[in-house]
């Protein structure tokens, strides 16, 4: 067994506010909301998730946790037409879901 004297760190880049503002320029990115209610089954919210926006199944779980905890989550951030799809598949599960801009 191998032990650190120091905590492992991965150094992240760094993007400068520039390239960050000229990225939220170009692109025209939405939210996609996804709101809570008594009847979807935490089953269906995890699997829609996973299919739909390809999250993994653990980031879907927390996602589905947060809905029933606080009553709604951004469950995915995406340029508007992919959203606006998201938001109609999701409806399509009749699990209802908004867009507002990112």
């Amino acid at each position: 067994m191998t032990t650190h004297s120091s905590p492992i760190t991965l150094d992240a880049p760094v993007l400068d506010d520039a390239d960050v503002d000229a990225f939220f320029a170009h692109e025209d990115l939405w939210a996609v909301i996804v709101w809570n209610d008594d009847v979807t089954t935490f089953q269906t919210v995890i699997d829609a998730f996973v299919e739909i926006f390809n999250h993994t199944v653990e980031r879907a779980d927390q996602l589905a946790w947060k809905i029933h905890q606080t009553g709604k989550a951004v469950a995915a951030v995406r340029p508007k037409d992919e959203a606006e799809a998201a938001v109609r598949a999701l409806h399509g599960r009749l699990i209802s879901a908004s867009l507002a801009r990112a």
